[in-house]
């Protein structure tokens, strides 16, 4: 058991690796599960082509989600269109979803050249979700409230203590000597930045990020592309009655279960969708073959931003703007694109693909 008191700061929070059964029967059976899962879904992705290009999308979605839990409420359709129109005047809702993509893809690539989560990675990449709160907090006086004002955990107080509890969690994530599975590690490094609450904003936007990059690193995952916000929306009770319990009792089993079911499942949804989308792919291609007009590379172009303007297309097609408006009225007259206005913008998409990533 824990020395925790709710009302305190958990300056006594333990470092890692707790004194704990990390190779339980039920989680070696729950990792074969979602290893067999996410390599599924690994493979998948081979097959679409250009699937970095789609990483965005569902980044996208997957920020609308998490910034829902913040209160910062937009749709992922309203972000695409404001995106596709890359406008200076967007606002703030769909700004902040936007830097949490953007910050996604900057924690990826630094990622992919330094070969770790170190401290000052964690350092940079939150200053990219909270600009003018880019530091560890330096007092103590932050708790976290219920919506009813009731305290329900304090975290460790001080930029010292702070510091010294990120630095045994850097050391525990990039430690890949300990034989303790990458999925089973997930839920504890989870657990452990949310118990270490190190910013005055952004916490949960940053943990979030840290869970899929975590396995990103650990080679389970080729991209980052399984998301936990939708599931946290939908189990909001459980999750913060698991947090809460791994607290008290200094047990991570429930806790690790909890994010074990949201691993498999998150990927047999995912896998499912870019089979959706691969078929979408074929079918339109198909669909455009006897338009005597570069049925692939148009396909190809359709596919690689969910909406885009008239002037977006004409480009990436290397067209006239009567050219380009002639094969758009040719897809239009097929069914194959929708349009829609937006200010004073058209915009182009193919309204399936919009459902499976929105």
């Amino acid at each position: 058991m824990t020395n925790f008191d709710k009302n305190k700061p958990y300056n006594d929070l333990p470092l890692l690796p707790w004194n704990f059964e990390y190779d339980q029967k039920i989680f070696l059976k729950l990792a074969i599960k979602a290893s067999e899962e996410v390599w599924k879904l690994n493979g998948l992705i081979k097959l679409i082509p250009n699937f970095e290009i789609l990483i965005s999308p569902f980044l996208v979605k997957e920020s609308v989600k998490s910034n829902e839990i913040e209160n910062i409420n937009t749709t992922t359709i309203k972000v695409l269109q404001q995106d596709a129109i890359n406008t200076k005047n967007i606002s703030w809702p769909e700004k902040e979803v936007l830097s949490y993509r953007d910050s996604m893809l900057a924690w990826y690539r630094l990622l992919r050249e330094q070969k770790g989560i170190w401290y000052n990675l964690l350092m940079l990449l939150q200053s990219n979700i909270e600009h003018s709160k880019s530091w560890v907090r330096k007092t103590s006086g932050t708790v976290i409230s219920n919506s009813l004002g009731e305290v329900l955990y304090t975290p460790p107080s001080w930029e010292e203590n702070i510091n010294k509890l990120l630095t045994n969690l850097e050391k525990f994530i990039n430690n890949f000597d300990d034989d303790i599975d990458a999925f089973i590690k997930m839920p504890i490094i989870h657990y452990q930045f949310e118990a270490i609450h190190p910013f005055l904003d952004g916490n949960w936007r940053t943990w979030r990020i840290l869970n899929i990059l975590h396995l990103v690193l650990a080679g389970k995952l080729d991209y980052p592309i399984l998301f936990l916000s939708e599931y946290i929306n939908r189990t909001k009770t459980d999750y913060y009655r698991l947090l809460n319990k791994t607290t008290e009792t200094w047990d991570y089993t429930d806790f690790t279960i909890y994010l074990f079911k949201w691993i498999i499942l998150q990927a047999k949804n995912t896998s499912k969708r870019i089979i959706q989308i691969k078929e979408l792919i074929i079918k339109v291609e198909n669909e455009i073959r006897d338009l005597n007009i570069d049925y692939h590379k148009i396909t190809t172009i359709l596919f690689s931003k969910p909406y885009q303007t008239l002037s977006s297309f004409e480009r990436e097609i290397w067209v006239s703007r009567a050219t380009a408006n002639r094969y758009i009225d040719k897809l239009e007259k097929k069914w194959v694109i929708s349009s829609v206005k937006v200010w004073k913008n058209k915009l182009i998409y193919i309204s399936e693909f919009i459902d499976l990533i929105s």
